[in-house]
């Protein structure tokens, strides 16, 4: 049997409600030394099988080797897995993220082995991403990420 080993993260995935003031407080806690970049962004991604754009505010800092995607959602046309974590009353990790070649393999193995199943998928620009259903075991969600 394949075995499957994750020798690596690369993405802390952070939900927020006030980017502004996490980007703030990131500054000191991080020592960044400098004014943090957020931007808005409108991704459309499949959701339970389901199309749903929605629009986001975004900080991406690297720090000490692994990325910080800090999200503060605006709006959207239905549920994903950001509006669903707010509506639980939940704030903070979200996602792990991992880069990764033989994406598919991989989703083929969660799958057949522990029954997990890709909640969310999309694409920005060339990177496809897919959410594997961890949320419930892992207490985040998983994310992997196609080189």
């Amino acid at each position: 049997m394949l075995k499957l080993k994750l020798s690596k993260f690369d993405q802390i995935g952070i939900l927020v409600k006030d980017i502004e003031k996490a980007a703030s407080l990131y500054n000191v806690l991080l020592d960044l030394n400098g004014k943090i970049k957020v931007i808005e962004q409108t991704s459309t991604v499949t959701y339970k099988g389901k199309e749903v754009e929605f629009k986001m505010k975004k900080i991406m800092l690297n720090f000490s080797g692994k990325q910080f995607e800090i999200i503060e959602l605006l709006e959207s046309t239905g549920d994903h897995l950001y509006s669903e974590f707010l509506k639980e009353g939940n704030i903070g990790l979200h996602h792990l993220g991992v880069y990764t070649k033989n994406t598919e393999t991989k989703i083929n193995h969660f799958k057949n082995v522990y029954n997990i199943d890709v909640i969310q998928s999309g694409k920005v620009g060339r990177v496809e991403f897919f959410y594997l259903d961890t949320k419930d075991i892992l207490g985040y969600y998983l994310e992997l990420i196609a080189l």
